[in-house]
């Protein structure tokens, strides 16, 4: 329950910010209005009863649209939470950790989710950290390339089996990968979302996955490491 409460929380303070964001915002285009009313030699007028009429609809509405995506995806990071907070166990744990990379990838033509994708000897696992998000938020998969760094993690092997286990996550075998092409062109429709070209997977399956690489990485290491006989 108090967990629940907690996202709730959470959800609500990040929907009120963009909610303030909006009111404020459309308040001062009033007073830029206003103001340039003078400069023209007008009268200076300002219709501050439909300015808050209007500011509290889009305010309202702001706060709406956000609460119940960011609520909803604080709930389901739940199960990902519990399994990155676990402790261990000695049969678990390698001696060199796993290297790995976080990527994106579309599907449905326009929509996106975002894998941080561990590479082991075994072959990869795919742990679904996000959904569909959009340019507004340029570097939000930096958690995602923080949790790349964490030694414990990278070292548990059954944590990473069980992130790859939750909804919307992949195992692909080495025994399956037939290539791995490196296309350095950049994807369009990624605005300000700092990638590093992208990796497209042939599996012998006949299938193929293609990864946009987020953030600044070494797109020929990665490239290796997924070929190699060792994570």
């Amino acid at each position: 329950m108090a967990k629940r409460i907690t996202r709730i929380q959470r959800s609500a303070a990040l929907a009120a910010r963009s909610a303030v964001i909006t009111t404020v915002g459309i308040f001062a285009l009033v007073e830029l209005r206003a103001l340039l009313n003078v400069a023209l030699g007008q009268r200076r007028h300002a219709d501050w009863q439909l300015a808050l009429e209007l500011a509290g609809i889009l305010g309202l509405g702001t706060f709406l649209v956000q609460f119940l995506p960011t609520y909803l995806a604080f709930r389901a990071s739940g199960p990902a939470d519990a399994i990155l907070s676990r402790v261990p166990s000695v049969f678990d744990k390698q001696e060199a950790p796993f290297s790995g990379f976080v990527a994106m990838e579309y599907y449905a033509l326009f929509l996106n989710r975002t894998f941080v994708v561990f590479i082991t000897p075994g072959g990869l696992y795919g742990w679904k950290a996000q959904g569909t998000v959009g340019a507004v938020r340029p570097t939000y998969f930096q958690p995602y390339a923080d949790v790349l760094k964490d030694p414990k993690l990278t070292r548990d092997l059954g944590a990473i089996q069980k992130l790859s286990e939750l909804k919307g996550g992949f195992f692909i075998p080495r025994s399956d990968i037939l290539s791995a092409e490196i296309v350095n062109k950049q994807k369009e429709g990624m605005a300000g979302i700092q990638h590093t070209g992208r990796i497209k997977i042939q599996m012998a399956s006949g299938t193929s996955r293609e990864f946009i690489l987020l953030g600044k990485v070494d797109p020929m290491a990665i490239r290796q490491s997924i070929l190699g006989a060792s994570g």
